[in-house]
C-alpha cells in the first residue's frame, strides 16, 4: 500500500555552536564551519543549504564542485576568488558560482564572516561519492580592481534597500503574480545564468499573507528579520531571526505576517522553477471539491 508522507517539511534553528567543518574541507581550510539546515538527512533530494562561518584570518582553499553554488553575504568582509579574480564582498553581496568554477574564500576583516550557501543539485554524502575537489593554489590576497568587478555582474551583485520592489508592483519572479504587501528581490535565477536553482529575498509587510499552495520544486527559508506565522503540512510555526524551514515538493504551505513589523527572509528553490504554473493554490481548485 502506498502511504503519503505525514511531514514534507523540516524546521530548525541556526546554531553557531553546532556548526562543523565539513569532512572533505578539514585539510584544506582554517577557521571554516558550516551549519547545514537542508540536506538528505532532512528529506531533501534537490538542494543543500547552510550558513557558513569564517573566522578572522580564515581561508578556504581553491576548489571546484560538480554542482552549482550561490551565496548571500550576511555579515563581515571576505575576499571571494571566483575563477581567476578576487572580489571583496560584504553584507548584501550575492553571487553565482557555476558548475566546475574554481573558487575559494579568505576573510578580509577582524570579525567573523557569515554567508548563506545554496548548492544544487544536492551535494553527495561523502560516504557515497565525491563532488568537491580541491585544486591547489591559494586565494587572492587582494581583490580585483573596481572596474573589473563592475564588469562581472553575472558573477557577483549587490543588494541595497533601494532595489527592493514596491509591494504590489511588478513581480521579479517568473510566474508569480504580485500579492498585496509582498515584495521580492531576485538575486540568482535564470536571468543571472543559473541552471539549477534560484536565490532571492522576500519581504512581507504587516498583514501580508499568501494562501496555502505547493510547488514542483523544493524551497528553503532563512528568516533574517521580523516574525512570520508559517503553516506546513497543517502544522503551524512562529518563526523569527535565525529560524529556518524547508518544504519538499508537494508540501502545502503558507505564510502570514501577523505582527506590526515587516518580516524578511532569504529563500532558495531547486530545481529551478518553470516559467509558468509556479504555484498551485488550494483556493483555485476548491470549487471542484
Amino acid at each position: 500500500m502506498i502511504q503519503w508522507r505525514a511531514d514534507m517539511h523540516h524546521v530548525s534553528r541556526i546554531d553557531l555552536a553546532a556548526a562543523r567543518t565539513p569532512t572533505i574541507y578539514e585539510k584544506h581550510c582554517t577557521g571554516f564551519r558550516r551549519a547545514t539546515y537542508v540536506d538528505h538527512a532532512m528529506g531533501s533530494v534537490h538542494m543543500g543549504v547552510g550558513i557558513c562561518f569564517l573566522e578572522p584570518a580564515g581561508v578556504v582553499q581553491p576548489h571546484t564542485h560538480s554542482f552549482e553554488e550561490s551565496f548571500y553575504i550576511l555579515e563581515g568582509t571576505v575576499i571571494a576568488q571566483i575563477g581567476e579574480k578576487g572580489y571583496t564582498l560584504g553584507p548584501g553581496h550575492f553571487g553565482l558560482i557555476r558548475t566546475g568554477m574554481r573558487h575559494g574564500w579568505r576573510s578580509a576583516g577582524d570579525r567573523m564572516v557569515c554567508w548563506l550557501e545554496m548548492q544544487a543539485p544536492q551535494p553527495r554524502p561523502v560516504e557515497y561519492g565525491r563532488d568537491t575537489f580541491f585544486t591547489g593554489g591559494d586565494v587572492a590576497m587582494q581583490p580585483a580592481p573596481p572596474e573589473s568587478q563592475d564588469a562581472a555582474q553575472t558573477v557577483v551583485g549587490h543588494f541595497d534597500e533601494s532595489q527592493l520592489p514596491r509591494p504590489g508592483g511588478p513581480s521579479q519572479m517568473e510566474g508569480f503574480n504580485p500579492t498585496t504587501g509582498v515584495a521580492i528581490k531576485m538575486f540568482v535565477d535564470r536571468s543571472f545564468g543559473a541552471i539549477h536553482q534560484s536565490l532571492f529575498l522576500i519581504q512581507y509587510a504587516p498583514g501580508a499573507k499568501i494562501d496555502p499552495h505547493d510547488h514542483t520544486f523544493e524551497e528553503s527559508y532563512f528568516i533574517a528579520d521580523g516574525r512570520v506565522r508559517a503553516t506546513a503540512d497543517g502544522k503551524k510555526y512562529d518563526l523569527g531571526p535565525g529560524d529556518v524551514i524547508w518544504t519538499s515538493v508537494g508540501c502545502i504551505h503558507s505564510f502570514e505576517n501577523a505582527g506590526t513589523e515587516p518580516v524578511r527572509w532569504i529563500e532558495t528553490q531547486a530545481p529551478l522553477p518553470p516559467a509558468k504554473e509556479v504555484f498551485r493554490f488550494e483556493r483555485d481548485w476548491a470549487h471542484f471539491a
